[in-house]
């Protein structure tokens, strides 16, 4: 089965498999919706995140042929790196130039994002990641679009920003989540939907394997993150969004569910967010 992957990134895919590995993921999820339409069933989704004001006008190729939008997603948002937190204000301004763009040229974005706080790499101060952070959430509530949250050694921080945001209504993804279950429930507790990605199979990960099985059915989805985490036992090697089924293995055994009865569930809720 060709699985929903909610966050992964396509051109980092080709950089590390090459194009036709690529390619290749594509012809599989192109065939599954095929598939599905046939069977009058909802064909798996696929997003494919951006980081950087500037990565949007080439992921936007990747919509060029027109059967890619039964399956393709695509966010648009600013990762804080060095450059980016160099200017937050220049970078929010660049970020929503790029979505208008993308949106005349008729490319729908589906969400914002991935945009957080990283206190692990901590490329800029916590005030440069804050504005950058909030400037992408009060950008998604303008546009009436989702948020995709990267939340690294940043929880009481990250969820002190999103609380009052998803309680107004602003839909919100931690994606890549990366702490327990009390953590998960405070986010949860918030409005916010939680995604788990290959990580969640790695020896000493039993905090995820506790918050996945936790998590309601309705705020539940599931990731590659590709070309990174890599579900066991290919971790530490270059994925791509086919290998998501070993993370749906892992979370439906978790959760005492059959992995199709899984994959529906999270399909359903991914559409929920990215239309």
């Amino acid at each position: 089965m060709v699985f929903t992957d909610s966050h992964a990134h396509l051109p980092m895919v080709a950089e590390e498999l090459g194009a036709a590995a690529l390619d290749g993921v594509l012809a599989e999820y192109e065939a599954a919706a095929a598939s599905a339409s046939r069977e009058g069933r909802a064909p798996p989704l696929l997003l494919d995140a951006g980081t950087d004001p500037g990565d949007l006008g080439a992921r936007v190729e990747l919509m060029a042929p027109a059967r890619r939008s039964a399956f393709l997603r695509l966010s648009a948002g600013v990762w804080p790196s060095a450059e980016n937190l160099a200017s937050p204000v220049a970078s929010l301004a660049a970020l929503e130039s790029a979505v208008d763009a993308a949106r005349r040229g008729g490319v729908e974005i589906a969400a914002i994002g991935e945009g957080g706080l990283d206190y692990h790499h901590m490329e800029g101060s916590r005030a440069a990641q804050v504005e950058l952070f909030e400037g992408q959430l009060e950008l998604a509530s303008r546009l009436g679009l989702p948020m995709i949250v990267h939340s690294r050694e940043a929880f009481a921080d990250t969820l002190a920003i999103v609380a009052g945001a998803a309680r107004a209504g602003l839909r919100v993804l931690i994606h890549c989540f990366g702490y327990g279950s009390a953590e998960a429930r405070a986010f949860l507790d918030s409005g916010c939907f939680v995604s788990f990605a290959g990580n969640l199979t790695y020896k000493g990960a039993d905090a995820l394997r506790e918050a996945c099985a936790a998590v309601p059915a309705d705020r539940l989805l599931l990731e590659t993150d590709a070309p990174y985490m890599n579900p066991m036992p290919r971790r530490g090697r270059p994925g791509s969004p086919l290998d998501v089924c070993r993370t749906y293995e892992a979370a439906a055994a978790l959760r005492g569910a059959g992995v199709e009865e899984l994959a529906e569930t999270v399909s359903l809720n991914a559409r929920t967010l990215f239309g």
